[in-house]
């Protein structure tokens, strides 16, 4: 089997506008680098459509979406926060977005692909049950991980969010779900600023300070993740896959490295082949250096497309004893 790739038509096209610095090329300078690596030779693209209302419904409140969609509908440029706009695109984009995401799952699920990762936009991890912020309008994540739970017979999905800020959406949806467990690695003093403690046995939040680097993270997920993930056994395991957290990005101040990108690939990956049977799929979030970005999701790409060395296979995490 072999690694999906999953985009879409407006991933390229969608516009938050000029001020943002979430722009139609960061994922231009992702599929580019794919084509200088020769990476786009390996994995294989796949196809998939919007999702459904339905699908949207599972993770978000009914007059969210229909502000959404009103929004797009009168084909201006309507702000649902300060960083935010919907525009004639928006609705389509997200829809395509968190369609994407599913079929992705579904697919590894089913078993036709060893793993994949969904390079699109708008990204979605800021993207509460009836809010939206950060460029973020429908979550992807949570509706791909409510329609494995809800639709493909699965009882328990990780979610795996290494963005460098904290997904606050994801938290909001996933809070009181005992189906899904949220393990959320953030910077501490960036945005979303203010959000109280998580108090729910369904997150698991882990704040670094300004000037963490890799190995800092990869404590955080062999060191506080990975006794949790074991305890909780998940079926699969979904990653929100933000790069700004690498050193070159002026958004944040944590201090990784595409190789630090690999490192962290790996170890999640050894922790899918224990826990979960290899069940993982990857979707973008953030980034916005388009250098550091298009470098960074080469190496997580590059990663899963290779596997498991023999290095990484072993040893394994240990399984809880049955008494």
């Amino acid at each position: 089997m072999a690694t999906g790739f999953y985009s879409h038509d407006l991933s390229a096209v969608y516009d938050q506008g000029q001020d943002s610095p979430e722009q139609p090329q960061r994922i231009v300078a992702i599929e580019e680098q794919m084509f200088v690596s020769g990476l786009h030779r390996v994995v294989v693209p796949m196809r998939s459509e919007p999702a459904t209302f339905a699908d949207a419904l599972r993770a978000h409140d009914l007059e969210y979406l229909e502000t959404l969609r009103a929004g797009a509908e009168e084909g201006g440029s309507v702000r649902i926060s300060d960083d935010t706009r919907v525009n004639a695109l928006s609705f389509d984009a997200a829809m395509k977005s968190a369609g994407a995401a599913i079929q992705a799952v579904r697919d590894v699920v089913a078993g036709r692909l060893t793993n994949a990762f969904v390079c699109v936009r708008p990204p979605g991890h800021h993207a509460g049950r009836s809010f939206g912020h950060g460029f973020c309008l429908i979550n992807s994540v949570a509706c791909a991980a409510l329609a494995a739970i809800e639709t493909m017979g699965l009882s328990r999905v990780a979610i795996l969010d290494i963005d460098v800020h904290r997904a606050d959406g994801t938290e909001d949806i996933v809070r009181n779900d005992s189906r899904i467990r949220l393990f959320n690695l953030f910077q501490a003093s960036a945005f979303p600023f203010g959000v109280p403690p998580a108090k729910s046995q369904s997150i698991v939040d882990s704040p670094l300070p300004d000037g963490a680097d890799g190995r800092d993270v990869l404590g955080v997920i062999e060191g506080e993740w990975l006794p949790s993930l074991v305890e909780f056994a998940p079926e699969l395991i979904l990653v929100s896959a933000g790069f700004d957290a690498h050193r070159d990005e002026k958004q944040a101040l944590l201090k990784l490295t595409e190789f630090d990108y690999s490192l962290i690939t790996e170890d999640i990956l050894r922790i899918a082949h224990v826990l979960c049977s290899d069940r993982l799929v990857s979707v973008l979030e953030g980034g916005y250096n388009l250098s550091s970005l298009a470098r960074s999701a080469i190496s997580h790409i590059t990663t899963l497309a290779r596997g498991l060395t023999a290095s990484v296979a072993s040893p394994a995490p240990e399984q809880p004893q049955q008494a």
